[in-house]
């Protein structure tokens, strides 16, 4: 495992310098904004592009893969993230935002599958779920770590945007150099949606409420933090405290899941996250200390569901059937990830910063009681073999998803 870990060196490098800037990205746009006077409905629709494109970068990323290659499609995409950043500082303007995030999405979900296919296809039935592990380790890690170099300059300049472009640009170097090859993403089986919607109702539909958690962090998390009067250095922890709390969480929550029924795992992770979203509201913001331990374990108890869903979607499909699935569940995930900076902003402009944390607490009751009322109706989920929890975040991309689907297949 060491020996297949250190091998892939540069794609880790790559990445991780990747995580880095685009963890400071997001962060350094939702403040940025604000003090540029976008409005708080406004800020949240040109976050909310970013997962507009990503759904548009998983469709037309593995034609172009197929058609040039892996690390030319790299190379190409990487380098027009590198451009957005400073295209972000040259227009502050909110269409042509905009129009920047949806492009920044497009290619970093082409970058992502680029890398993920590379890792699935360095990875055997033994060591696929250990890898998949340190590629999210990678990735969280260096993206919490984005959000302290908030403090190198200020936000009003334009100095971290082009820090944000020299990361982009440098974790090309050492992907673009390798003598690797990268896998083409072959055809794989097709499943309509529909017909998914059908089979795994409560999955789809619990996915969907927690990408809009999901989204709103990422998009509106900054633009809350500051409202509520945290200084830079504050939002940085901020952010960073959540993603924390899924890196030192997710594995013993997902371990949990495998040892009981998931659907009440379920319930009692966003009961708790809804009680957490409550406390959220009622803190006042001198209490940073506070603040930071609520969103510790926002991240630490909300991010892990969406791995606990692909793994429930597991129990009721054929491991087959999950793979051709991933591609919905992305679907799905990205839908609900661009709503969520929509509603939660118009939340925002309606009954002030509050409305963010009362979002969260509603949208993680929601997901607890369509969960009750599944354990209500059927004693049980699973067909077949039940199958085994693998780490996955929101941001990973459908590759990712579906390399989590073979792990529960091969488990």
């Amino acid at each position: 495992m060491r020996h297949v870990v250190l091998s892939l060196w540069a794609l880790f490098a790559g990445l991780g310098l990747l995580m880095l800037g685009n963890g400071l990205q997001g962060t350094l746009l939702g403040i940025r904004a604000s003090l540029s006077g976008f409005g708080t409905g406004t800020t949240g629709v040109v976050m909310a592009c970013y997962y507009l494109g990503y759904m548009l970068g998983s469709v037309i990323t593995p034609p172009l893969i197929r058609r040039v290659g892996g690390i030319r499609v790299f190379a190409a995409l990487a380098s027009l993230v590198s451009f957005a950043p400073l295209a972000h500082a040259l227009f502050v303007n909110p269409i042509a935002w905009a129009l920047l995030r949806l492009l920044a999405g497009a290619c970093m979900v082409g970058v992502f599958i680029v890398a993920e296919s590379w890792l699935n296809s360095a990875a055997t039935n033994a060591t696929r779920g250990r890898l998949l592990a340190v590629y999210l380790l990678v990735c969280q890690i260096a993206m919490a770590g984005g959000q302290y170099l908030l403090g190198f300059a200020d936000p009003r300049g334009f100095e971290l945007f082009v820090l944000v472009s020299a990361l982009f640009s440098i974790a090309v170097v050492p992907i673009a150099l390798t003598r690797r090859a990268v896998m083409q993403p072959g055809p794989s089986a097709r499943i309509a949606l529909p017909v998914l919607v059908k089979r795994i109702p409560l999955c789809l539909t619990g996915l969907l409420l927690v990408s809009l958690a999901y989204g709103s962090f990422y998009g509106m998390g900054a633009v809350y933090a500051l409202e509520i009067g945290l200084e830079r250095s504050q939002i940085a922890s901020f952010m960073a405290s959540t993603i924390i709390g899924s890196v030192l969480l997710q594995w013993p929550i997902g371990m949990l899941s495998d040892r009981m029924d998931r659907r009440r795992l379920i319930v009692l992770l966003c009961s708790a996250v809804t009680v957490v979203g409550l406390l959220l509201a009622l803190v006042p913001p001198s209490q940073t200390g506070l603040l930071y331990t609520l969103m510790f374990l926002f991240g630490g108890l909300s991010l892990p569901l969406y791995g606990i869903f692909v793994a429930l979607a597991g129990d009721m499909l054929a491991p087959e059937e999950l793979v051709a699935a991933s591609s919905k569940i992305l679907l799905v995930n990205g839908l609900g990830s661009a709503i969520g900076p929509v509603f939660v902003a118009w939340l925002m402009h309606g009954v002030g910063t509050a409305g963010y944390a009362l979002f969260i607490a509603v949208v993680h009751a929601a997901a607890a009681m369509i969960t009750m009322r599944s354990l209500m109706q059927h004693r049980s989920q699973v067909v077949g073999h039940p199958a085994h929890f693998t780490a996955i975040t929101p941001q990973a991309s459908v590759v990712a998803t579906e390399m989590a689907g073979r792990v529960a297949g091969e488990s």
